[in-house]
């Protein structure tokens, strides 16, 4: 028989798996169409899109099926690096078992996320505690967020999207259990660790989510071997910390070097110049002459665009995201402008110039589903203010709970909900200054964290362990009669681990005594 505290993990990890398959594939597989950023991606395999004649390959229909791509069919100075390009190559093998037609087709990435989910939700629910409705009612709170329309889509798409989704799902999943026994520390230190890096190298735009899971691993105490008392047991989260941080930094050198001109260019001519109340004289401020405020609005791939212009090489220099910050530093104005247009842009969940379904489907050009949308549904009846705002009100009340929090295992869950809060504003931050196009495409990382920082801190006051009313943690889970119980320090927490300042906890024959994480160490029968 299945041990106990495994069964329900494990069955929350199958069902999602399964929930999430029947999700995507019935009664017709769903992904999202190609709006012409997909071939970067898919070059990295020398692969191109299958058609069928007379169909528009872009924006309308999802394409799965992909074939070898002819000769000098891809660019490598236009190939995209990107963490994605790990998860097609693992969903590589899964393509050939299936039978699925072509060289490759998306719908094998489509079964790989159903398998990552399923083991990100196994590793989440492993951390709750408390009775099976409360456990069964957060993991349902959580599917309803990983599962809605506005990102399940990614998982069958050309886009790196999906990666950044997965990475941020299992790096939290890892993170809540940086506070339990030192096994459940060291494991989740290793999901948090494998996650955030697959997140930060997504794409470019996800390599400042680097900020957020830094800070939460710098909050954490692994024990490793003889690195497991005070200041050594931080070296374990500390290296996962320099490795996040390394993985990011070379996602933004990584990045093709005509985008570094496109991406600003489209922020100062997108975003800035249409949003100053005096474009001429904004454009004098980032260095440009006046007269190209006739540009404002105008993106990279527009009719007579920015760098259409004969000047334009004597004053490309100046399309830098340091002037463009200094510009946004100096104009509060413009800058509050933005904020609030990308607020719509926010709410409105998900971009509507990309169909969902394939020619095969049998559905008018352009649809888009909507099989699981409640987690949607609510963020555009409360808006982009009121859910941002939301989320900003739990991420600082996060702080002063964090501080308050005595039980190790119980910090470790409000630093994961402190940590999907930053995550949600350093990608709004992001996708609104760092490219001012496809907004609500590139507010899907934002979006994401939102509902995440939500359902944490729903875990967090429900089944997180050591609340009132709560049941023991992982330590217990360990004990056995007359063996020593670490009394743990995840998280931050100053309780003594291995070789740590708190004294061991006998656990006597008549079961464990619950102990506080604190210094002393507080047990109470």
């Amino acid at each position: 028989m299945l041990h106990s505290p495994l069964r329900f993990p494990l069955c929350a990890g199958i069902a999602a798996g399964v929930l999430m398959a029947v999700r995507l594939f019935v009664p017709s597989p769903v992904g999202l169409a190609d709006n012409g950023d997909g071939f970067r991606r898919m070059c990295s395999l020398d692969l191109v899109t299958q058609v069928p004649p007379g169909v528009p390959q872009w924006l309308e229909f999802a394409h799965f099926t992909y074939t070898h791509a002819p000769k000098d069919g891809c660019d490598p100075d236009q190939v995209y690096r990107s963490s994605g390009t790990w998860l097609l190559r693992a969903a590589q093998p899964l393509d050939g078992l299936l039978g699925l037609p072509g060289v490759f087709d998306l719908r094998a990435l489509a079964v790989l996320f159903c398998l990552l989910t399923a083991g990100a939700f196994a590793v989440f629910a492993a951390a709750l505690r408390g009775g099976r409705v409360r456990r069964a009612l957060v993991c349902s709170a959580l599917f309803v967020v990983v599962g809605d329309s506005a990102f399940a889509g990614y998982a069958a798409s050309p886009y790196g999207e999906l990666a950044g989704l997965t990475g941020m799902l299992w790096a939290l999943a890892g993170a809540v259990h940086l506070g339990g026994s030192p096994r459940a520390r060291r494991w989740g230190l290793l999901a948090c660790t494998a996650g955030a890096v697959l997140a930060v190298t997504a794409k470019t735009q996800t390599a400042t989510m680097a900020v957020a899971f830094v800070v939460l691993l710098c909050l954490a105490r692994v024990p490793v071997g003889r690195w497991s008392a005070g200041w050594r047991s931080r070296t374990a989260p500390l290296v996962a910390a320099a490795l996040v941080c390394g993985a990011a930094v070379a996602e933004i050198t990584a990045q093709p070097a005509e985008y570094r001109r496109i991406n600003p260019t489209e922020t100062a001519f997108v975003g800035l110049l249409p949003h100053s109340s005096d474009p001429r004289a904004a454009a004098v401020d980032l260095g440009l002459p006046a007269d190209f405020a006739r540009y404002a609005g105008r993106s990279w791939w527009a009719e007579e665009p920015p760098h259409g212009d004969p000047r334009w090489e004597a004053y490309e220099h100046r399309m830098t995201y340091p002037v463009i910050g200094a510009f946004l530093v100096t104009h509060p104005d413009v800058t509050a402008r933005i904020a609030v247009g990308a607020l719509d842009d926010f709410a409105a969940v998900t971009p509507d110039y990309l169909g969902s379904y394939p020619v095969d489907a049998g559905l008018p050009p352009g649809e888009r589903e909507s099989r699981l949308a409640l987690f949607g549904l609510l963020v555009r009846d409360l808006g982009g203010g009121l859910t941002l705002g939301l989320v900003t009100v739990l991420g600082v009340t996060a702080v002063p709970w964090w501080r308050r929090t005595s039980d190790p295992r119980r910090r470790a869950w409000v630093a994961a909900v402190l940590c999907a809060a930053a995550l949600t504003w350093t990608q709004f931050l992001t996708a609104v200054y760092g490219e001012a196009i496809e907004n609500t495409k590139h507010l899907v990382f934002a979006l994401c964290a939102a509902g995440l920082t939500l359902v944490l801190c729903a875990a967090t006051v429900a089944c997180a362990p050591g609340g009132r009313g709560g049941r023991i943690g992982p330590e217990a889970d360990d004990a056995t009669p007359g063996r020593p119980v670490d009394g743990g320090a995840g998280a931050g927490g100053r309780g003594g681990g291995a070789g740590g300042r708190g004294a061991p906890v006998t656990v006597s024959g008549r079961g464990p005594r619950r102990c506080g994480g604190s210094w002393p160490t507080r047990c109470v029968p």
